[in-house]
C-alpha cells in the first residue's frame, strides 16, 4: 500500500421533509497519509481495515470543507460513496485544500446534476 491514499468522495443532497434523493452530487477529493490511517485503525497490518480507516478520516472532514465548520449534531446525514483512486496531478493536489486535519487534506471539486 502506498504512502498515501486518495478517495474520490460524492454525497448524495436529499430533500429535508421527503427523504428522497435531489439526483445531484457533490464532488471532493480526499488525500490521506497511511500513518494517519494507522494511527486509528484497530488493525493496522489489515489494508482493509486501514483503508476503511482512511475512508472514515476523509468524510470528518466533509462538512469542514463545505460549511467551515464540523458536523453538528442534529445536522441530516447525506449519502456517501467512496473509491479509491489514483494519484492525481502534482498541479491539482498544489492548490489549497478546502479542509486539512491531522495530514489529511479534502478539495470540493463542485456539484453536478444527474
Amino acid at each position: 500500500m502506498g504512502e498515501v491514499l486518495f478517495f474520490h468522495l460524492a454525497l448524495q443532497p436529499h430533500h429535508k421533509h421527503s427523504g428522497s434523493i435531489t439526483g445531484g452530487r457533490i464532488l471532493f477529493l480526499a488525500e490521506v497519509p497511511v500513518d494517519a490511517a494507522k494511527k486509528r485503525a484497530t488493525n493496522p497490518a489489515d489494508e482493509d481495515a486501514l483503508r476503511q480507516e482512511a475512508e472514515r478520516l476523509a468524510t470528518e472532514l466533509l462538512p469542514i470543507a463545505m460549511t467551515g465548520h464540523p458536523r453538528q449534531e442534529g445536522e441530516d446525514v447525506m449519502r456517501l460513496s467512496c473509491h479509491v483512486v489514483p494519484q492525481p496531478s502534482e498541479d491539482l493536489l498544489e492548490h489549497t485544500a478546502d479542509a486539512e486535519k491531522d495530514g489529511v487534506r479534502l478539495w470540493l471539486l463542485g456539484a453536478k446534476d444527474e
